[in-house]
Protein backbone atom coordinates (compact mmCIF):
# COMPACT_ATOMS: atom_id res chain seq x y z
CA UNK A 1 0.00 0.00 0.00
CA UNK A 2 1.62 3.39 -1.12
CA UNK A 3 2.33 5.59 2.36
CA UNK A 4 0.00 8.42 1.21
CA UNK A 5 -3.30 6.05 0.73
CA UNK A 6 -2.30 4.85 4.94
CA UNK A 7 -1.71 8.93 6.16
CA UNK A 8 -5.41 10.13 4.24
CA UNK A 9 -6.65 7.27 6.24
CA UNK A 10 -5.05 8.11 9.51
CA UNK A 11 -5.64 11.75 9.27
CA UNK A 12 -9.57 11.21 8.10
CA UNK A 13 -9.22 8.96 11.55
CA UNK A 14 -7.80 11.82 13.61
CA UNK A 15 -9.69 14.19 12.01
CA UNK A 16 -13.00 12.66 13.10
CA UNK A 17 -12.00 12.29 16.90
CA UNK A 18 -11.19 16.16 16.95
CA UNK A 19 -14.94 16.19 15.89
CA UNK A 20 -15.81 14.42 18.64
CA UNK A 21 -13.88 16.45 20.88
CA UNK A 22 -16.46 19.81 19.86
CA UNK A 23 -19.02 18.27 22.28
CA UNK A 24 -16.62 18.05 25.37
CA UNK A 25 -17.06 21.56 26.35
CA UNK A 26 -21.04 21.11 27.15
CA UNK A 27 -20.17 18.79 29.65
CA UNK A 28 -19.05 21.89 31.94
CA UNK A 29 -22.15 22.82 34.18
CA UNK A 30 -21.71 26.33 32.72
CA UNK A 31 -23.43 25.35 29.54
CA UNK A 32 -27.33 23.65 30.37
CA UNK A 33 -28.60 24.12 27.34
CA UNK A 34 -31.84 22.31 28.17
CA UNK A 35 -32.97 25.64 29.78
CA UNK A 36 -32.28 27.82 26.57
CA UNK A 37 -33.29 24.79 23.98
CA UNK A 38 -34.40 27.66 21.80
CA UNK A 39 -31.10 29.56 21.77
CA UNK A 40 -29.26 25.88 21.45
CA UNK A 41 -30.82 25.61 18.09
CA UNK A 42 -30.20 28.54 16.93
CA UNK A 43 -26.73 28.95 18.05
CA UNK A 44 -25.92 25.75 16.17
CA UNK A 45 -27.57 27.31 13.23
CA UNK A 46 -25.21 29.94 13.42
CA UNK A 47 -22.18 27.40 13.85
CA UNK A 48 -23.65 25.64 10.67
CA UNK A 49 -24.58 28.01 8.41
CA UNK A 50 -20.93 29.85 8.67
CA UNK A 51 -18.93 26.64 8.12
CA UNK A 52 -21.34 25.79 4.73
CA UNK A 53 -20.14 29.54 3.86
CA UNK A 54 -16.89 29.60 4.83
CA UNK A 55 -15.67 25.77 4.65
CA UNK A 56 -17.54 24.68 1.86
CA UNK A 57 -18.69 27.70 -0.77
CA UNK A 58 -15.82 30.15 -0.62
CA UNK A 59 -12.79 27.54 -1.24
CA UNK A 60 -15.21 25.52 -4.12
CA UNK A 61 -15.63 28.94 -6.09
CA UNK A 62 -11.68 29.20 -5.19
CA UNK A 63 -10.54 25.64 -6.31
CA UNK A 64 -9.52 27.01 -9.93
CA UNK A 65 -8.44 30.20 -9.77
CA UNK A 66 -8.60 33.63 -7.53
CA UNK A 67 -10.79 34.94 -10.02
CA UNK A 68 -14.45 34.02 -9.83
CA UNK A 69 -16.16 33.75 -13.03
CA UNK A 70 -19.66 32.45 -14.29
CA UNK A 71 -17.05 28.92 -14.95
CA UNK A 72 -16.49 28.78 -11.29
CA UNK A 73 -20.05 29.35 -9.80
CA UNK A 74 -22.42 27.26 -11.85
CA UNK A 75 -20.86 24.04 -10.51
CA UNK A 76 -21.08 24.96 -7.02
CA UNK A 77 -24.51 26.59 -7.45
CA UNK A 78 -25.62 22.96 -8.64
CA UNK A 79 -24.35 21.58 -5.96
CA UNK A 80 -25.94 23.62 -3.67
CA UNK A 81 -29.22 23.04 -5.42
CA UNK A 82 -28.88 19.31 -5.58
CA UNK A 83 -27.65 19.33 -1.98
CA UNK A 84 -31.03 21.11 -0.53
CA UNK A 85 -32.63 18.85 -3.08
CA UNK A 86 -31.47 15.55 -1.47
CA UNK A 87 -32.01 17.20 2.10
CA UNK A 88 -35.44 17.74 1.25
CA UNK A 89 -36.32 14.44 -0.06
CA UNK A 90 -34.21 13.02 3.12
CA UNK A 91 -36.96 14.70 5.38
CA UNK A 92 -40.03 13.54 3.50
CA UNK A 93 -38.34 10.41 3.67
CA UNK A 94 -38.52 10.67 7.49
CA UNK A 95 -42.05 11.17 8.54
CA UNK A 96 -42.93 10.70 12.18
CA UNK A 97 -44.27 7.32 11.67
CA UNK A 98 -41.28 5.97 10.63
CA UNK A 99 -39.26 7.06 13.04
CA UNK A 100 -41.28 5.56 15.29
CA UNK A 101 -40.30 2.44 13.77
CA UNK A 102 -37.40 0.02 13.74
CA UNK A 103 -33.97 0.99 14.72
CA UNK A 104 -34.80 5.12 14.10
CA UNK A 105 -36.03 5.56 17.43
CA UNK A 106 -32.56 5.81 19.06
CA UNK A 107 -31.08 7.97 16.65
CA UNK A 108 -33.05 10.74 18.59
CA UNK A 109 -35.82 13.07 16.62
CA UNK A 110 -36.24 14.13 13.37
CA UNK A 111 -34.08 17.64 13.62
CA UNK A 112 -31.18 15.36 15.12
CA UNK A 113 -31.65 12.70 12.25
CA UNK A 114 -31.28 15.40 9.87
CA UNK A 115 -28.59 17.31 11.66
CA UNK A 116 -26.38 13.48 11.66
CA UNK A 117 -27.58 13.62 7.79
CA UNK A 118 -26.39 16.52 6.80
CA UNK A 119 -23.29 17.06 9.05
CA UNK A 120 -22.00 13.01 8.02
CA UNK A 121 -22.56 14.48 3.98
CA UNK A 122 -20.23 17.90 4.79
CA UNK A 123 -17.42 15.71 5.85
CA UNK A 124 -17.45 14.16 2.66
CA UNK A 125 -15.59 16.89 0.38
CA UNK A 126 -13.62 17.52 3.41
CA UNK A 127 -12.02 13.47 3.25
CA UNK A 128 -12.02 14.09 -0.50
CA UNK A 129 -9.72 17.12 0.09
CA UNK A 130 -7.60 15.18 2.64
CA UNK A 131 -6.90 12.49 0.15
CA UNK A 132 -6.16 14.74 -2.43
CA UNK A 133 -3.94 16.67 -0.67
CA UNK A 134 -1.54 13.65 0.08
CA UNK A 135 -1.83 11.88 -3.35
CA UNK A 136 -0.05 15.60 -4.48
CA UNK A 137 2.28 15.12 -1.81
CA UNK A 138 3.53 12.50 -3.14
CA UNK A 139 3.90 13.53 -6.48
CA UNK A 140 5.22 16.74 -5.92
CA UNK A 141 6.95 15.87 -2.51
CA UNK A 142 5.55 18.12 -0.86
CA UNK A 143 3.41 19.16 3.03
CA UNK A 144 0.22 19.50 1.22
CA UNK A 145 -1.51 16.71 2.62
CA UNK A 146 -0.34 17.43 6.22
CA UNK A 147 -1.26 21.36 5.34
CA UNK A 148 -5.10 20.25 4.71
CA UNK A 149 -5.30 17.41 7.26
CA UNK A 150 -4.33 19.56 10.42
CA UNK A 151 -6.48 22.57 8.90
CA UNK A 152 -9.71 20.06 8.51
CA UNK A 153 -9.10 18.30 11.87
CA UNK A 154 -8.82 22.05 13.83
CA UNK A 155 -12.03 22.83 12.09
CA UNK A 156 -14.09 20.02 13.10
CA UNK A 157 -13.76 21.04 16.52
CA UNK A 158 -16.52 23.68 16.36
CA UNK A 159 -18.34 21.73 13.86
CA UNK A 160 -18.89 19.08 16.41
CA UNK A 161 -19.61 21.47 18.99
CA UNK A 162 -22.75 22.46 16.32
CA UNK A 163 -23.46 18.56 16.22
CA UNK A 164 -23.83 18.31 20.13
CA UNK A 165 -25.15 21.76 21.10
CA UNK A 166 -28.80 20.39 19.92
CA UNK A 167 -28.47 16.93 21.20
CA UNK A 168 -27.29 18.59 24.89
CA UNK A 169 -30.18 20.49 24.42
CA UNK A 170 -32.48 17.39 24.29
CA UNK A 171 -30.75 16.01 27.18
CA UNK A 172 -28.21 13.48 25.29
CA UNK A 173 -25.33 12.53 27.49
CA UNK A 174 -21.93 13.89 27.05
CA UNK A 175 -20.95 11.01 25.47
CA UNK A 176 -23.64 9.96 23.10
CA UNK A 177 -22.67 13.95 21.84
CA UNK A 178 -19.39 12.56 21.44
CA UNK A 179 -20.00 9.51 19.80
CA UNK A 180 -22.23 11.36 17.23
CA UNK A 181 -20.57 14.45 16.50
CA UNK A 182 -17.29 11.21 15.71
CA UNK A 183 -19.90 9.38 13.90
CA UNK A 184 -21.14 12.46 11.33
CA UNK A 185 -17.17 12.81 10.94
CA UNK A 186 -16.41 9.09 9.60
CA UNK A 187 -16.87 10.08 6.33
CA UNK A 188 -13.93 11.57 6.23
CA UNK A 189 -11.30 8.74 6.71
CA UNK A 190 -13.94 6.39 4.02
CA UNK A 191 -13.33 9.33 1.22
CA UNK A 192 -10.35 10.21 1.60
CA UNK A 193 -8.82 6.65 0.33
CA UNK A 194 -10.29 6.64 -2.71
CA UNK A 195 -9.74 10.21 -3.14
CA UNK A 196 -5.69 9.74 -2.90
CA UNK A 197 -5.93 6.24 -5.15
CA UNK A 198 -7.79 9.04 -7.91
CA UNK A 199 -7.07 12.15 -6.86
CA UNK A 200 -7.21 13.33 -10.79
CA UNK A 201 -11.46 11.63 -10.91
CA UNK A 202 -12.40 13.96 -7.46
CA UNK A 203 -10.28 17.47 -8.53
CA UNK A 204 -12.76 18.06 -10.74
CA UNK A 205 -15.89 17.49 -9.24
CA UNK A 206 -14.29 19.16 -5.80
CA UNK A 207 -16.72 22.03 -6.33
CA UNK A 208 -19.85 20.40 -6.62
CA UNK A 209 -19.42 18.16 -3.70
CA UNK A 210 -18.75 20.88 -1.70
CA UNK A 211 -22.03 22.90 -3.12
CA UNK A 212 -23.71 19.46 -2.33
CA UNK A 213 -22.32 19.48 1.31
CA UNK A 214 -23.54 23.23 1.51
CA UNK A 215 -26.90 22.84 0.00
CA UNK A 216 -27.67 20.25 2.66
CA UNK A 217 -26.19 22.28 5.81
CA UNK A 218 -28.29 25.31 5.03
CA UNK A 219 -31.45 23.69 4.10
CA UNK A 220 -31.64 22.13 7.32
CA UNK A 221 -30.91 25.27 9.15
CA UNK A 222 -34.01 27.10 7.70
CA UNK A 223 -35.91 23.96 7.40
CA UNK A 224 -35.71 22.51 11.06
CA UNK A 225 -33.26 24.83 13.45
CA UNK A 226 -34.77 27.98 12.89
CA UNK A 227 -38.60 26.68 13.35
CA UNK A 228 -37.25 24.28 15.91
CA UNK A 229 -35.62 27.34 18.01
CA UNK A 230 -38.53 30.01 17.16
CA UNK A 231 -40.99 27.07 19.64
CA UNK A 232 -38.89 28.14 23.05
CA UNK A 233 -38.05 31.87 21.78
CA UNK A 234 -38.42 35.12 20.82
CA UNK A 235 -37.35 35.70 17.17
CA UNK A 236 -34.75 38.84 18.53
CA UNK A 237 -33.00 35.72 20.80
CA UNK A 238 -33.17 33.22 18.33
CA UNK A 239 -31.58 36.06 15.58
CA UNK A 240 -29.15 37.20 18.08
CA UNK A 241 -27.69 33.64 18.86
CA UNK A 242 -28.11 32.54 15.07
CA UNK A 243 -25.67 35.89 14.68
CA UNK A 244 -23.15 34.89 17.84
CA UNK A 245 -22.61 31.98 16.66
CA UNK A 246 -21.83 32.47 12.93
CA UNK A 247 -19.32 34.89 14.38
CA UNK A 248 -18.00 32.36 16.53
CA UNK A 249 -17.48 29.95 13.75
CA UNK A 250 -15.73 32.52 11.43
CA UNK A 251 -13.43 33.55 14.60
CA UNK A 252 -12.74 30.30 16.18
CA UNK A 253 -11.12 29.23 12.39
CA UNK A 254 -9.29 32.10 11.55
CA UNK A 255 -7.95 32.11 15.13
CA UNK A 256 -7.11 28.21 14.31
Amino acid sequence: MPIFIAQSFIAGIIASFTCGLGALPLAFKAFDLRKHTGLAYSAAGGLMFAASVYNLILPGLTISSSHIGLADALPMVLGIVLGALFLSQVDTYFSSERLEQGNWKRWGNKTQVLIFVAMAIHSIPEGVAVGVGYASSAVYENNLGNYIALAIALHNIPEGLAVAIPMRAAGASIWRCFWAAFFTSLPQPIAAVPAAYVSWLFQPIMPVLMGFAAGAMIFLVILELIPEALHSSSPIRVAWAFTVGFCAMILVQVLL
